[in-house]
């Protein structure tokens, strides 16, 4: 074959593997990942990304730029929304709901599309941990006052119930976090409403091996959950951070949305120095997806290892 022709079919080549590839749509991510932790099986599961201002969300701290250089990431940090699922026995426990519609069509939403990818259907989850009642944790349990896992008991800390019970209702003294997360108790509500809320009020062992402890600060019974199994450990821990590139370098950057900023600072203290000592995995909401590593201490900071990619 002439080497004109050789080159023109590899043209022809490149051109249809470029258009094969542009066409590929953003709804083709996989959206989720397998791992084990003893005799559990643990799955994470996309909710999709939102943008979010650094700047805004953490005080305008004097060291967010130079922190997110490092990163090589700009103001406006993409935020990964990220569910967990435990497969135990006959359960299947979600821990947190997404955000569901509540950031509009662009951002979020895309737990049931992930849960399907896995291989599951809403309707055959049992449990549901919730870590607190804001937007992207509690957005995505129901649809227009429909239960989006209609079959699921749903866990939290009775503190929450309690602060959103008082309030519900619009006041003149609502503060950001107030007025921003309230539609997030409105999409809880209906497991309310059908008895389907069992909600705890200490540190408590809710399944064998899976445990609620109270991290409160960001929200008024914000809880992290444990999965212990084998001598294996795993910590789901909400919001206890949102972006790592800046908040692992100081516990006592102020967030926003902190309903107790220094309540808040001191458990993220807590949690890290915690992490960094005993080397147990953790599952972060916000961090890149699927979000599990560990954590670990560098002189005044932590630095951010994401498990090592596994096919098992």
């Amino acid at each position: 074959m002439k080497r004109s022709k050789v080159f023109l079919l590899f043209g022809l080549f490149l051109s249809l593997m470029s258009g094969f590839v542009k066409a590929q749509p953003k709804e083709n991510q996989a959206g989720y990942y397998h791992m084990s932790i003893g005799k559990f099986e643990v799955i994470a599961l996309s909710d999709g990304t939102v943008p979010v201002n650094a700047k805004e969300l953490l005080n305008h701290d004097a060291k967010i730029p130079d922190l997110l250089a490092k990163q090589f990431l700009s103001e406006t940090v993409e935020t990964s929304i990220n569910t967990y699922l435990i497969k135990s026995g006959t359960k299947l426990i979600l821990v947190d709901a997404g955000a569901g519609s509540l950031f509009g069509r662009q951002h979020g939403g895309g737990l049931i599309n992930s849960l399907r990818k896995a291989g599951f259907k809403p309707d055959e989850v049992t449990d549901i941990l919730i870590t607190h009642i804001h937007l992207d944790h509690t957005g995505g349990l129901s649809n227009a006052g429909e239960m989006l896992f209609p079959n699921a008991m749903l866990h939290v800390n009775q503190k929450e119930i309690d602060f959103w019970k008082v309030h519900e209702k619009e006041s003149p003294l609502d503060t950001r976090g107030i007025k921003s997360n309230r539609s997030s108790y409105i999409n809880f509500k209906p497991y309310l409403k059908a008895g389907k809320v069992l909600a705890f009020k200490s540190d408590t062992l809710l399944f064998p091996g899976i445990s609620s402890h109270e991290y409160a600060g960001h929200t008024a019974g914000h809880t992290v959950y444990e999965l212990s199994s084998e001598g294996q450990k795993l910590l789901f821990w909400g919001d206890l951070i949102h972006i790592a590139a800046v908040q692992f370098s100081g516990a006592e950057i102020p967030n926003e949305f902190d309903f107790d900023k220094l309540k808040a600072a001191g458990q993220r203290k807590r949690a890290y120095a915690d992490a960094a000592d005993k080397g147990y995995l953790i599952a972060a909401d916000h961090i890149s997806f699927p979000g599990i590593g560990y954590l670990r201490s560098d002189h005044n900071s932590y630095v951010w290892v994401p498990v090592n990619f596994s096919v098992k």
